[in-house]
C-alpha cells in the first residue's frame, strides 16, 4: 500500500478544513471578539537609563522590618527584575527614630539610629597629634551586606525588602537608648545604584508613624535644609564627572541630606581623631577649614583648606529660608551642644561646651539667645548682620539717570542727574547730607565695545553738593573732568552705596551711632547704566556676560564678613560685576602686563584663573588660593544660558602681558579668556594661531575683529564651549 506523506502543506490545509467546519457547524455572528487586556510594559534595570524609587508604606511587626517600593524608570516604566538582576552594586536600608530633647528652651529633636557599631581606633591610623583624642565610638550606620537576598517581588515594579536586623533583638550599647517607640516618627532610609553607574543611583527615604506604617506630614519629621536650596547654591551636582568636586561620597553612592542625618547622629564620631560626625558638628567644622578625621581604613581626610565665600556668621548663607523650604528649617535656630560647639568652643564634650558657653556668654547676653522658645527667634542673632543689610539692600537705591549727562568741554565741567529711592525715609536726602552713608561712588567707565579701553573716572557723591533737587532727583555739575573721550561714545555708570545698619534696629543707622552697629556696611549694589556724554537715549550698553545673582548663589551678596575673614576684593567699593569690575580690570590696564597672562588683572583672565586656581600665587599658597566647590569647567557655574555666545569681541584690544622667556607678548580677547584655564601649550597656540587670533605673540600682532574662535565656539555651535566643557545650565 502506497503511504502518504502527510507533510507540513497538507497539515496546514487540512487543518483550515476542520477549522472551517467546525466554525460553519457552530455558527457566526460576524462581530470581531473583544480585544484582550495588555500585557505588562516593563523594563530590566540593565535597559532603564535611570532608576526611580518610591517608598509605599512600612510594616514593623515583632520586630521585623517591612518595607514596600515601586521601582521605576523615569518614564514610570516598571523595573522587574531588582532581585535578580546581577549588576546591582548597592542596595542598603537604614532605620531610625526622631527623639524629643529635654533641656532648657526648645531643642531639636534628634535621629537615634536602630543600627550601630563600636569601633575601636586604629593605632596606626592615628593622625600625628591625635593620640589624646583617639578612643572607641558609636557609629550608627545602615544594613548593606543583605541586598537582594532580603529582596521580594511582589508584582511587576513592586517590591518588598525585609530587614536582617530586629527590632527586639538589638545588641544594647551603653548610653544609647535603642528601644523601639512607636509613638515616635521613623524614617526609613534607601542608597541603591546598579552598573556602578550614577545615573542609575537612589537615595529616598521615608519619614512614617509606626502605628500605621503610612507617611507623616514634613511637620512631624526633622528636614532641615534642602539639598538644591542650600547646598547646591555652591556645590556641584554634576555627578558623574570622575574628578570634579561634587557633593556625593562614600564610594559615589550618598549624597541626600535626608539619608545623611541618620548616620551622621549627635552620638556618632571617629574613633582615630574623636572628631564627632554629628551632621551639623561636621558642616560647620568643613566649611570654617577646621576638621580632620580618619575616616574609612585610616584615609585622612584634611579639610582645613577649604576657603567660604561668604560670612561664617550669618547661618542663613547655607540654611537658606524661602516659602520652598522644609516646614523644619527655622529649627536650626534652636541650639544643640555640638551645633553651637563647633564654633564656640574647642571642646567636643556637650558638658564641655555648655560651660564653656555659660563662661562667654552668661552676663552679657540674655538666656533666651540662646535658650529659645519654639518659634522664637533663638540664635536668629548669628544673621542680624545680614538681614540689617538686606534691608538696606532693599530699601535704597542710587543710579545716573542717563539722559540728563552732558559735558563742556572748555570748561570740563561733567553735568548729570541721579535717581535716590529710599522707601525707609518720608524725604530723601542727598548723598553728601545722608549720614548713614560712608560710601557713594560714581563710576563712569568710557567704552563699552572694547571694554573701557579709554579709561575711567570716579565721582565721590559724598564730596559733591546738587545743584539743585527735587523728589529724590538731584542734579550736579562737576568741575575739574578732563574726558577726551567722543561725546557719542557708549559708556556706562553706576553707583555703588555703602550703608551703615545697626542689628538692633536691623535698618540704616547714621555711621558711629547704632546701639549695635554692624562691623562692616551694607554694600548696595547699583543698577548698570548705558550713557554717552550727549545725553543721549537708549545707548548701546556693554555685552553682558555674568550675572550679579549668580555670583550672589556662593558669595551671598553681602559682600563683608562680620569678622573681617572672607571678604570680596576692595572692601566692598566695587562690587557690580555686570560691568563695574571691567572698568578697572580690563586689557589695557597697565599694572597687569608685567605679569604672566594668569597673572593678569584682566576680569575675564582673573576670574577663569582664580576660580579655576591656575594663578601662580595660589600654587605658593598666596593669598588669592581658593578651592572652588564646583568643577571650574562647567561655565554655567557662574554664567546664564546666552551668556556664552562671543558676541562684540571684534572691537576689545589684545590682553598685553610678559612671558618670562618671550618679553612682552600680547592674546587676543578669546585666547587671553581660554588660556587662563588651559595654560600657554603650544597644541593651544597654534589653534588659536590657525584661527586669527593671537597667543604669546609680539605686541601689535592682533587685528582687533580678526579671531574667528565663535564660529565654532561659541554657545550652540558645533563645538561651542557649552558642548566641549561640561556645562550644565540650571
Amino acid at each position: 500500500m502506497k503511504r502518504f506523506n502527510f507533510n507540513t502543506t497538507a497539515k496546514a490545509v487540512f487543518s483550515a478544513g476542520i477549522l472551517s467546519f467546525a466554525l460553519a457547524g457552530c455558527g457566526s455572528d460576524g462581530k470581531d471578539g473583544e480585544d484582550g487586556p495588555d500585557g505588562p510594559i516593563s523594563l530590566s534595570v540593565g535597559k532603564a537609563s535611570s532608576l526611580h524609587v518610591t517608598i509605599n508604606n512600612t510594616d514593623i511587626t515583632d520586630g521585623v522590618i517591612k518595607v514596600n517600593f515601586t521601582l521605576e524608570d523615569a518614564n514610570g516604566v516598571a523595573i522587574t527584575d531588582l532581585d535578580t538582576y546581577p549588576g546591582v552594586d548597592t542596595l542598603g536600608l537604614g532605620i531610625a527614630k526622631l527623639v524629643p530633647q529635654k533641656g532648657k528652651g526648645y531643642k531639636t529633636p534628634q535621629w537615634v539610629n536602630y543600627n550601630n557599631k563600636v569601633v575601636v581606633p586604629v593605632q596606626a591610623e592615628i593622625p600625628p597629634g591625635y593620640e589624646d583624642k583617639a578612643g572607641t565610638k558609636i557609629q550608627a550606620t545602615i544594613e548593606s551586606s543583605c541586598k537582594q537576598d532580603c529582596l521580594t517581588s511582589e508584582a511587576p515594579g513592586q517590591y518588598s525588602y525585609t530587614f536582617n536586623l530586629n527590632l527586639n533583638n538589638l545588641e544594647p550599647i551603653e548610653g544609647l537608648d535603642l528601644t523601639y517607640d512607636e509613638t515616635l516618627t521613623h524614617r526609613v532610609t534607601m542608597e541603591l545604584r546598579a552598573d556602578q553607574n550614577t545615573n542609575k543611583l537612589v537615595n529616598t527615604h521615608f519619614d512614617f508613624a509606626p502605628t500605621t506604617g503610612e507617611a507623616v506630614s514634613e511637620e512631624e519629621s526633622r528636614i532641615v535644609n534642602s539639598l538644591e536650596q542650600s547646598c547646591l547654591r555652591c556645590h556641584s551636582d554634576d555627578y558623574d564627572h570622575a574628578w570634579a568636586p561634587k557633593l556625593i561620597l562614600h564610594g559615589d553612592k550618598r549624597f541626600a541630606l535626608e539619608n545623611c542625618q541618620v548616620c551622621h547622629t549627635s552620638y556618632s564620631a571617629d574613633p582615630e581623631t574623636g572628631s564627632p560626625i554629628d551632621f551639623a558638628y561636621m558642616a560647620h567644622k568643613i566649611h570654617k577649614s577646621d576638621y580632620l578625621i580618619a575616616g574609612y581604613k585610616g584615609s585622612v581626610h584634611d579639610y582645613s583648606k577649604v576657603t567660604f565665600p561668604a560670612d561664617l556668621y550669618d547661618c542663613q548663607a547655607c540654611h537658606q529660608d524661602t516659602e520652598q523650604s522644609p516646614p523644619d528649617t527655622d529649627n536650626f535656630k534652636h541650639h544643640t551642644a555640638l551645633a553651637c560647639g563647633s564654633c564656640h568652643s574647642g571642646s567636643t564634650d556637650p558638658a564641655q561646651i555648655k560651660s564653656d558657653m555659660h563662661e562667654k556668654y552668661m552676663g552679657a547676653t540674655d538666656c533666651s539667645t540662646c535658650h529659645a522658645d519654639q518659634g522664637t527667634p533663638g540664635a536668629a542673632h548669628h544673621f542680624t548682620d545680614a538681614v540689617a543689610k538686606q534691608n538696606a539692600q532693599d530699601s535704597y537705591s542710587a543710579s545716573l539717570v542717563a539722559k540728563s549727562v552732558s559735558y563742556d568741554m572748555a570748561k570740563q565741567e561733567l553735568s548729570f542727574d541721579i535717581k535716590v529711592i529710599d522707601t525707609n525715609e518720608k524725604s530723601v536726602t542727598s548723598p553728601d547730607l545722608d549720614a548713614r552713608l560712608s560710601q557713594s561712588n560714581l563710576m563712569l567707565g568710557f567704552g563699552n565695545n572694547d571694554d573701557f579701553e579709554l579709561g575711567y573716572k570716579k565721582v565721590e557723591l559724598l564730596k559733591q553738593t546738587p545743584t539743585s533737587s527735587n523728589e529724590g532727583l538731584f542734579s550736579y555739575v562737576v568741575s575739574g573732568m578732563d574726558l577726551t573721550a567722543d561725546a557719542t561714545l557708549p559708556s556706562t555708570a553706576v553707583i555703588t552705596t555703602k550703608m551703615c545698619v545697626d542689628r538692633d534696629t536691623l535698618q540704616g543707622v547714621v555711621c558711629g551711632s547704632g546701639t549695635d552697629e554692624a562691623r562692616s556696611p551694607a554694600t548696595i549694589v547699583g543698577e548698570i547704566v548705558p550713557f554717552d556724554l550727549s545725553g543721549t537715549e537708549n545707548v548701546t550698553a556693554r555685552r553682558q556676560v555674568v550675572s550679579n545673582e549668580t555670583c550672589a548663589n556662593c558669595h551671598d551678596g553681602k559682600y563683608l564678613s562680620k569678622f573681617g575673614g572672607t571678604k570680596i576684593k576692595h572692601d566692598g567699593s566695587y562690587t557690580n560685576f555686570e560691568g563695574e569690575c571691567q572698568m578697572c580690570h580690563n586689557a589695557t590696564y597697565s599694572r597687569g602686563s608685567s605679569k604672566t597672562i594668569v597673572e593678569h588683572i584682566d576680569f575675564k583672565v582673573r576670574i577663569h584663573a582664580l576660580h579655576a586656581n591656575k594663578r601662580d600665587g595660589q600654587e605658593a599658597g598666596g593669598e588669592d588660593r581658593i578651592t572652588f566647590p564646583s568643577h571650574y569647567g562647567n561655565c554655567a557655574t557662574c554664567h546664564d544660558k546666552g551668556q556664552l555666545s562671543m558676541k562684540n569681541l571684534g572691537e576689545v584690544p589684545a590682553t598685553q602681558t610678559t612671558d618670562p622667556e618671550l618679553g612682552r607678548v600680547e592674546f587676543s580677547p578669546t585666547a587671553a579668556t581660554c588660556v587662563s584655564c588651559h595654560g600657554v601649550k603650544e597644541s593651544i597656540v597654534a589653534h588659536i594661531r590657525s584661527e586669527g587670533g593671537a597667543a604669546n605673540d609680539p605686541v601689535g600682532t592682533y587685528v582687533p575683529g580678526s579671531e574667528t574662535c565663535a564660529t565654532c565656539h561659541a554657545e550652540g555651535k558645533a563645538f561651542g564651549v557649552d558642548k566641549v566643557h561640561p556645562v550644565i545650565f540650571k
